[in-house]
């Protein structure tokens, strides 16, 4: 018989604890962002002689984009998974370890974005420029800050993947 676990069958501690591991990774993830972005502007400019400086800059934002858009439509495919398996097997502690690994992954993908700017600063048009690409980097981490309302919203969808009590006792 499956049992379908409900929102409150999260504890607030269980709660607090998720959303304090999430903040402190993204924290750190922000903290890194902050010492590349002030560290390029110490690294030396580097010539390259397989691209101009427009070239690579170009490159570096191409590649910023590609990651970005991915991360994003990876990420939605990620979650997706994480409900789908926790409508099978139901597990809170599980469910929320899985969302922890979903978000470091996109945490080091807007990291990716992040290095792209060290392109631009080193190959690229410099670091002013390469500038934006930390910011942007920041600006996406703030944007997917960890809640207690995403969290009980993606516990709702991942329940509303379960299985009633009802059509499990019957066998529907």
């Amino acid at each position: 018989m499956t049992v379908r676990s409900s929102a409150s069958s999260l504890s607030p501690v269980q709660l607090n604890h998720h959303l304090k591991a999430m903040r402190r990774t993204v924290l750190g993830f922000g903290g890194i962002i902050i010492a590349l972005a002030v560290t390029t502007f110490f690294l030396p400019r580097l010539g390259n002689e397989l691209v101009s400086p427009m070239g690579a800059t170009l490159i570096g934002a191409a590649a910023a984009l590609w990651i970005g858009f991915n991360a994003n439509r990876d990420a939605r495919a990620r979650m997706d998974r994480i409900k789908r398996a926790f409508a099978v097997h139901g597990e809170i502690n599980r469910l929320l370890r899985d969302h922890r690994l979903a978000y470091l992954v996109v945490l080091l993908r807007l990291l990716a974005v992040a290095g792209c700017g060290i392109v631009v600063a080193v190959w690229g048009a410099g670091p002013g420029l390469g500038l934006a690409f930390f910011i942007l980097a920041a600006i996406l981490m703030a944007m997917s800050w960890p809640t207690d309302h995403k969290t009980r919203l993606l516990i709702r969808r991942a329940e509303s993947l379960r299985p009633d009590e009802s059509s499990a006792e019957t066998g529907n």
